[in-house]
């Protein structure tokens, strides 16, 4: 019997125009060869693929928000404070109580590691783990966010949007097997869809995918990385109509003499941030004390942010509602400085012991508060000089919400997207600059995600080479180009080791190999100089190596990081560092030059780039 070949379906790819090409040509099993050889077409489309599918996780996130929020207090709309305040007191905390048992389980029988997953894990995963992301506990911990905000958690909304956006594309890049620098591309992408999405910003989110995620501007990703947030906005606008997070009215700039107290205000929103962020540090170090274990941490934090909130209720959920409230100038000061400590509270609460995980709409509510308040005392002292009180809870907003999230850039832009106004924008920028330099002088990192990073052991500020530039250590580096010399040698001992035998890296050492200083060719100079002086006839005088020798000033050792090595040079000023085997024997073991460490850097920025 003749058997002929067994015919196999294939797609009609080439009776399609380019643009429809891809999506199938990516489904056939040689669509790695496809993306290796197009990788710009495959990111162009992929971007637009991934602003749909983030744009509808977000649609469908903030609809499981509304969803819980109408089991659990009965109303699904987002401003909740017209609602809230009709329910009973027990009705309030059995919704946090019972969002709180819910994700407990969840972390206890799916998660397994205790908590929900963030933003922080998204600039990790771009840094150390090729972007890749679990898609199984990105969905889960997206779905334990949503039943939080909507049970009354006073955490945010947009972070876990975003680490959502993050795991749709990290899903793809596993999927297709794209290469590093593809990858981060397309990371960059589900950040800037979700951002977009969630704030109705498609600006603020390619330069908060840019300026927080990827830490460049280079144009093989900004193009991808626009189009992607620019279709999640449309798909946003279809769906939820064209409106931007607040509806804000028309502020305006009383007088140029108003920007001293732009630049006070900023000041006080570094203060705030700084006072959140350590809030919530500590509020973990309580949490991580009690004698319980990790996953009934958000039973306790649900507990405590119910009956908070049975006295002040402002503080549940997102605080949209709040927000928008101090931005239309409704809340008088006394209720604004008792939002700020409340919120503050509750945030670190929901924060520390994982009910919720979100922090940009804390932030915002946060700086709301704070500007409104400082608006309310400027505008007392010079009416005539001062302008409305919204108008510095518009600012206050972004100072406190740039310097938490470390997104000056990104901030601006979501402030000027939502406000239409360049007079703001001007008093927004003078602010937010000042906010973060304050707080990042006194904390000495950029964001709040750093400091999360940092409790983990992980200093990833400045990105992947940044990071190995703190961790590499500088053993692999060390020359052997040096000689040694006893501390009782004569000079003349010491000129024939420098001159005749051409050992520039001359170190003097004692009995028991202990390095104590290092002589070249200026201390030589210099001693037969002094020589000179005290002997007119030009007799050598009786210095020995140990006379001459400039001391060592540097201390490192084989274990020591690239950064602590460039830092050394760069304090002292030297080209050549000796390194020790301990630093109590401080026996020498090799030197170090400084431009091995300089291109070493260079060769890890490379490599970054390449990957």
């Amino acid at each position: 019997m003749h058997h002929g070949k067994r015919k196999t379906f294939k797609y009609p790819s080439r009776l399609l125009p380019r643009f429809l090409r891809v999506p199938l040509l990516l489904l056939r099993k040689d669509a790695r060869r496809y993306i290796r050889t197009h990788d710009k077409v495959v990111s162009t489309v992929l971007a637009v693929m991934i602003g749909i599918a983030a744009a509808y996780a977000a649609i469908l996130f903030r609809m499981l928000i509304f969803y819980t929020q109408e089991l659990a207090l009965e109303t699904p709309e987002e401003n909740i404070l017209t609602h809230i305040n009709r329910l009973e007191w027990w009705q309030i905390l059995l919704s946090t109580l019972g969002g709180g048992l819910v994700i407990s389980g969840i972390y206890r029988f799916i998660l397994k590691d205790n908590r929900s997953y963030s933003f922080s894990e998204v600039i990790e995963a771009n840094a150390l783990h090729n972007t890749r992301i679990p898609t199984g506990k990105g969905l889960i911990s997206a779905a334990a966010a949503a039943i939080a905000l909507g049970t009354g958690s006073a955490a945010g909304r947009e972070g876990p949007v975003v680490h959502l956006g993050a795991t749709i594309s990290s899903w793809f890049s596993q999927r297709l097997h794209l290469s590093h620098a593809v990858s981060r591309t397309i990371l960059g992408c589900g950040v800037a869809a979700a951002t977009s999405a969630s704030f109705n910003a498609p600006i603020a989110g390619v330069f908060f995918a840019l300026e927080v995620v990827l830490g460049h501007y280079a144009l093989h990703a900004f193009a991808p990385i626009v189009i992607a947030s620019v279709t999640a906005a449309i798909i946003s606008r279809i769906h939820l109509g064209d409106f931007p997070a607040f509806i804000i009215p028309d502020y305006h700039i009383h007088s140029f003499y108003e920007f001293p107290a732009f630049m006070i205000l900023g000041v006080v929103s570094a203060i705030a941030a700084v006072i959140f962020m350590k809030s919530v540090l500590f509020t973990e170090n309580v949490a991580e004390r009690l004698p319980v274990p990790e996953w009934i941490r958000p039973v306790l934090g649900s507990l405590a942010v119910g009956l908070i909130a049975i006295f002040c209720p402002y503080i549940l959920g997102a605080g949209y509602g709040t927000t928008d409230a101090a931005l239309k100038e409704m809340l008088s000061l006394e209720l604004l400085f008792l939002l700020i400590v409340v919120k503050t509270a509750a945030s670190s609460i929901s924060l520390a012991f994982r009910y919720g995980t979100g922090v940009f709409s804390p932030t915002l509510f946060l700086g709301a508060m704070v500007g409104g308040a400082f608006g309310i005392i400027a505008t007392s002292i010079a009416p005539e000089l001062s302008g409305s009180q919204g108008l510095y809870a518009i600012v206050g907003m972004g100072a406190v919400c740039s310097a938490v999230i470390g997104a000056p850039i990104s901030t601006i832009l979501i402030v000027f997207e939502l406000t239409g106004d360049y007079q703001i924008t001007v008093a927004l920028m003078v602010a937010v600059v000042l906010s973060n330099l304050v707080t990042h002088h006194y904390l000495g990192v950029s964001s709040f995600f750093h400091i999360q990073l940092k409790a983990r052991g992980l200093d990833l500020e400045g990105g992947l080479a940044r990071h190995l530039i703190r961790t590499t250590p500088i053993r692999n580096l060390l020359r052997q180009d040096y000689a040694t010399i006893r501390e009782d040698a004569g000079l003349d001992r010491v000129r024939d080791m420098i001159l005749r035998e051409g050992h520039s890296n001359l170190f003097v050492i004692d009995d028991t190999a202990r390095a104590m200083g290092r002589i070249a060719i200026a201390e030589l100079r210099q001693a037969y100089e002094k020589s000179d002086e005290k002997s007119p006839g030009g007799g050598v005088s009786a210095l020995t190596a140990k006379d001459i020798c400039r001391p060592l000033r540097s201390d490192l050792t084989p274990g020591d990081s690239l950064e602590h090595a460039y830092d050394l040079f760069d304090h002292l000023g030297e080209e050549i560092l000796p390194v020790i085997k301990h630093r109590e024997h401080r026996e020498i073991v090799g030197i170090l030059h400084i431009e091995d460490v300089l291109r070493r850097y260079n060769q890890m920025l490379l490599e970054d780039q390449e990957k």
